[in-house]
């Protein structure tokens, strides 16, 4: 068994960890300084799957009645840092701290330093750590290249701050990311007949769409990232309504789409493109709790609609092992990149 496979398998020991140490204390002291109206504006930024993993967290603070700005680090860096003001709650997430360009940023706002600075992160020795203000370790421990561990540990403790801050039970959140966590287990015990499953569902293919919208739009992103890192696979994320701006034309027998069931907002849109899609010669894997009789349909577990990301996660992992085998390559071994993106 290799690294990155060991990477995923780990998942649900290293989410329990996160977890049970979650800094209930040091976020209960940034509630009652956005309770006090001590913030006018909270940006968020990160890098690939940091930034995929602070999507929930984004939509959750969207409930708080002040501007939330979640932006590329490298825009922010290069076009957005006048939006920075002495008010604002900066919320950095890199799982790494070493990436360039929050190392950048964290220099620039030495001249125009926010209200506070929060670093998402895993390394405690990091740059990014040791300038923040608020530290939210992740406790994801070492990870050998692409982001598993890292992704899911930065986005339960993403949920867990957000929920917080906007004032929820935290607490509760806390007792069902464990449950997460045991259901998790379950599922990656069985993961190599998962794999066969999902290779079955691919069959032939010419071109692949991952599609989804609200909560399932970081999985669909992170789901593009780690198929094109781990399996050399270039295929297509797209916001779900988005596809019909377009990309529906592409549609044809070859065509394959992954279409994330979504939340009860989300699941009657998507029904409807899945059907769509079926009609104009293209095959749909539905990825949802619930089979359906007219789809083929890869089953995911199911707590709650916030949780949903934590289970999509799992078939996007699965897929960039399975294609990476297609394709001939070890599963999550890079090339070209490193764990650390120096250069911007």
């Amino acid at each position: 068994m290799n690294d990155y496979i060991k990477d995923i398998l780990a998942q649900p020991e290293t989410l329990k960890n996160a977890v049970q140490s979650y800094p209930y204390q040091q976020v209960n002291e940034l509630a009652a300084m956005l309770k006090n109206n001590e913030f006018d504006r909270v940006i968020l930024s990160g890098m690939g799957a940091s930034l995929d993993a602070a999507m929930p967290a984004a939509r959750e603070l969207s409930k708080l009645p002040i501007p939330i700005i979640l932006l590329n680090s490298a825009e922010l860096l290069n076009y957005h840092l006048s939006q920075i003001t002495p008010k604002t709650l900066l919320w950095l997430h890199s799982q790494s701290g070493r990436s360039v360009e929050l190392v950048n940023i964290v220099e620039e706002i030495l001249k125009f330093p926010p209200a506070v600075m929060v670093a998402s992160v895993n390394d405690p020795d990091s740059p990014l750590a040791k300038a923040a203000d608020l530290q939210l370790f992740i406790q994801a421990g070492e990870e050998a290249t692409v982001s598993v561990k890292t992704y899911t540990n930065m986005l339960a403790i993403n949920l867990l701050a957000a929920i917080h801050l906007t004032g929820e039970d935290v607490q509760t959140a806390q007792e069902e990311l464990l449950l997460v966590s045991e259901k998790m287990a379950v599922f990656l015990a069985d993961w190599e007949n998962h794999l066969t499953r999902l290779d079955t569902l691919l069959g032939d293919f010419e071109t692949l769409f991952i599609l989804g919208r609200g909560g399932s739009l970081c999985t669909v992103n992170y789901g593009a990232l780690i198929t094109k890192e781990a399996a050399k696979a270039a295929f297509h994320g797209y916001h779900a309504a988005e596809f019909r701006h377009g990309p529906l034309e592409l549609v044809q027998p070859g065509f394959c789409a992954i279409l994330f069931a979504g939340d009860k907002t989300a699941e009657k849109p998507n029904l409807v493109l899945a059907k769509d899609i079926q009609r104009h010669g293209g095959k749909v894997i539905w990825v949802g709790q619930e089979t359906h009789s007219d789809l083929p349909t890869f089953q995911i577990p199911y707590l709650s609609d916030w949780m949903m990301p934590f289970f999509e996660m799992l078939p996007m992992q699965a897929l960039s092992v399975v294609m990476a085998k297609r394709n001939g390559f070890e599963p999550g071994v890079f090339r070209y990149v490193g764990k650390v993106t120096t250069v911007e």
